[in-house]
């Protein structure tokens, strides 16, 4: 399956992050027979929906708390899960399995970085991809599919805990993707049964797009539909949901907390485009995104903006941190603190001119104003 299909278009474009992964996972290999696509498939089918038809909520709830449990950890308890587990289910069906020398591992597999972790659904038992029943559930996105996923993370809470763990989706959960689909109910139920809104979301799918070839790009762009920015709370930043925004920060999620990439949300609302959400987390009255923090590549927010040619949310940026003088009638004068934009930083070292450059044609442009720079 290749990573094409996520990529393209234009950021400032209306997207639909569901969408966006529906195209890609719902093509899991369709000949495979694990017990998982029997349940319920990509093709909007299997033994759950035809419980439903049957007898309806009753008769699936029934279904699920008499039979699923063996198909989980510790009858839906769960268990810390090792390298062994894993590769288990990597090489399922494989008469001969030679082990792969670390060195010689590609840095999106996920025994180059594996953590023993907590899971409920079985490796045994998970699809093709390293997704479990729930994560199927939500990526169907259907009225039916949406009151079946909450059914059985209401009789096995332990499942908001799951994340996929093949190589292209590693670390996306539940609560990501309920984020992607915008299925706010779901992520609500998610955050009490106890995810972990810190998990991050670090397969290769999720790369921007130079960074998912062969030889990944030395400075990266941050361009790609799926790049979201490895968090939960970035993801719904990124999808403009204020009100899953405010449900994560109340839950414990930091606006602060920086992704591979050294990235943190007011990073994440520019590389996306999000000029709502920028103002929205950076005024957030309980929990506040700091600016002026830098990524891995040296750039605030601020800089980032204007390396990606980002100009209405590099202008808004500039007007909240702007001090006001005077102002008569439709014309202000206000002061700027240009620090992060002047070419001559404070220990002695030089910035990119293209950021002074196109900072002062933003100003140059700004109608109606006088502009003057403060360190």
């Amino acid at each position: 399956m290749g990573n094409s299909s996520c990529c393209g278009g234009s950021r400032g474009a209306s997207v639909n992050e569901g969408s966006v992964l529906d195209r890609v996972i719902s093509q899991a290999s369709d000949h495979d027979e694990c017990l998982l696509y029997r349940i319920a498939n990509y093709k909007n089918g299997g033994e759950l929906i035809d419980a439903y038809n049957l007898g309806g909520q009753a008769e699936v709830e029934k279904l699920i708390k008499e039979q699923f449990g063996i198909l989980m950890y510790a009858e839906g308890k769960g268990q810390v899960i090792n390298r062994a587990e894993y590769l288990r289910w990597k090489f399922r069906g494989q008469e001969k399995v030679v082990l792969p020398i670390e060195a010689s591992l590609s840095p999106h597999d996920p025994l180059a970085k594996w953590t023993d972790h907590e899971a409920c659904w079985r490796m045994q038992y998970r699809g093709s991809l390293g997704e479990t029943l729930l994560h199927v559930l939500i990526i169907c996105d259907t009225k039916v599919h949406t009151r079946l996923a909450r059914t059985l993370l209401k009789c096995f809470p332990k499942q908001a805990l799951d994340v996929v763990e093949g190589e292209e989706y590693l670390g996306a959960s539940a609560l990501h993707l309920a984020i992607a689909y915008a299925n706010n109910e779901l992520v609500q139920d998610l955050v009490e049964a106890g995810a972990n809104v810190s998990q991050r979301a670090i397969g290769s799918f999720f790369l921007p797009r130079d960074q998912q070839r062969a030889r990944p790009s030395k400075h990266t762009d941050y361009e790609g539909l799926a790049y979201l920015g490895e968090f939960p709370l970035a993801w719904a930043a990124c999808c403009s949901n204020e009100s899953v925004y405010n449900l994560l920060l109340d839950s414990g999620a930091n606006p602060d907390a920086q992704d591979s990439f050294g990235n943190m949300i007011l990073h994440m609302v520019v590389v996306c485009d999000k000029l709502d959400m920028f103002g929205y987390a950076l005024r957030h009255p309980k929990l506040p995104a700091s600016n002026g923090i830098v990524n891995l590549s040296g750039l605030t927010p601020l800089t980032l903006a204007c390396k990606l040619g980002r100009a209405e949310v590099f202008r808004e940026m500039l007007e909240l941190s702007a001090r006001e003088f005077w102002r008569y009638s439709n014309i202000t004068c206000s002061a700027y603190p240009l620090n992060a934009l002047d070419t001559l930083l404070p220990d002695g070292r030089t910035s990119v001119s293209w950021i002074t450059s196109h900072a002062t044609s933003v100003l140059a442009n700004s109608s109606n104003s006088l502009s003057t720079g403060v360190s």
